[in-house]
């Protein structure tokens, strides 16, 4: 290897080592102790069993949220929780109702909002597990950014390892000009066996929308989507949340 190659691969390590560097700085500074209020529409379907007589649900909710030094609060409307509570008469009478309000309701956690209400704690947990693999500039919606794309090195507990066999998964960030984020996206691939027989694949994707407020880097839009099967089931599923700030 000549001498000219060496240093201009050296170089090119320092500037990505840099590049990633500079992220996590920029987002040591989000460190997200400014109050904030939003309004939070969480809306999932899902799809489940064989592909015959598949069984599909959908539903919405929407909470108001404020975080301070008060801590964080989570409020529902009237409306919203008289609907829960009908489904759930009518679950009692037909277990097959599907108590699409309840779920969504159910699925609006406290820490999921937590983590959209301070995104950047979130992104430095993924960037840790992650190794840079390319750097390049290319847009995002219009805008100048920089892509960064990692391969993610998932730890899983010794329960997880005994049944996953494959796990393959990737991230990618959008850098604005201000050093901040704008978006990310991540993808995940695993197969194993449970139970010595039954044989499982998963695929995931999520996708991330920041915005700053103050000094937070909030996710502003999200979503999920996830396929796999297993033990001769299929199933679907797709999750999205919009944050309204003010």
């Amino acid at each position: 290897m000549s001498l000219r190659l060496l240093a201009l691969l050296l170089v090119g390590g320092l500037l990505q080592a840099d590049s990633l560097g500079d992220l996590k700085v920029a987002l040591s500074h989000m460190n997200g102790q400014e109050p904030i209020k939003a309004s939070v529409d969480y809306q999932f379907w899902s799809k489940q069993g064989d592909e015959k007589k598949p069984v599909i649900t959908e539903g919405k909710a929407n909470s108001l949220v404020e975080d301070g030094p008060q801590g964080l609060r989570m409020s529902w409307s009237r409306a919203l929780i008289q609907t829960a509570v009908q489904e759930a008469k009518a679950q009692a009478k037909d277990p097959e109702q599907k108590g699409a309000t309840r779920r969504a309701i159910e699925g609006l956690k406290a820490v999921a909002v937590n983590d959209y209400l301070s995104g950047a704690e979130e992104l430095l947990r993924t960037l840790d597990q992650g190794e840079l693999i390319e750097e390049k500039n290319e847009a995002w919606q219009g805008k100048p950014a920089k892509l960064l794309r990692f391969k993610l090195m998932p730890k899983l507990s010794k329960q997880d390892q005994k049944y996953v066999k494959e796990l393959e998964a990737t991230a990618k960030v959008w850098i604005g000009a201000d050093g901040l984020p704008l978006a990310a996206e991540t993808q995940t691939h695993m197969k194993g066996r449970a139970l010595l027989v039954i044989s499982f694949e998963q695929q995931a994707q999520e996708t991330f929308q920041f915005a700053r407020s103050g000094n937070r880097l909030v996710v502003i839009h999200y979503t999920q989507e996830s396929r796999g099967s297993g033990g001769g089931e299929r199933g679907q599923t797709k999750t999205v949340v919009s944050l309204k700030l003010g």
